[in-house]
């Protein structure tokens, strides 16, 4: 069985808190070709972030995206796996940027949201 490894969900505001961290980060991408290992995309709150890759991408991308690495300095994150949303249509554009915003502020706040106290 495959472990989950924890990562924070992050916006662009927040993933200045966790450089060296695992994080997850939704990217608008404009188009990231076939083959690129780096690239750029902005964040739900707007902010420009650069994705660097172990491997190179397998197929252009465009649209809404989710990054899973580490982020880095200067609003960088080196990307371990990306998640597409090729068939989704509609989906794709009318992704809740608010909501996902609502969301990295409610986990900054919140250190244990599934913390469900001493087990017995």
């Amino acid at each position: 069985m495959l472990q989950f490894e924890r990562r924070s969900i992050v916006n662009g505001a927040s993933l200045k808190r966790h450089v060296g961290q695992p994080i997850s980060v939704h990217l608008k991408v404009d188009r990231a070709e076939d083959g690129c290992k780096s690239f750029s995309g902005k964040t739900t709150d707007g902010v420009n972030v650069q994705v660097m890759l172990l491997e190179p991408l397998n197929g252009a991308c465009t649209g809404w995206i989710e990054v899973i690495g580490v982020a880095g300095p200067n609003d960088t994150v080196r990307g371990k796996q990306i998640i597409t949303y090729f068939d989704a249509g509609d989906k794709t554009e009318n992704f809740d940027v608010d909501g996902h915003n609502m969301l990295c502020t409610l986990l900054s706040v919140c250190k244990e949201p599934f913390y469900m106290g001493p087990q017995m």
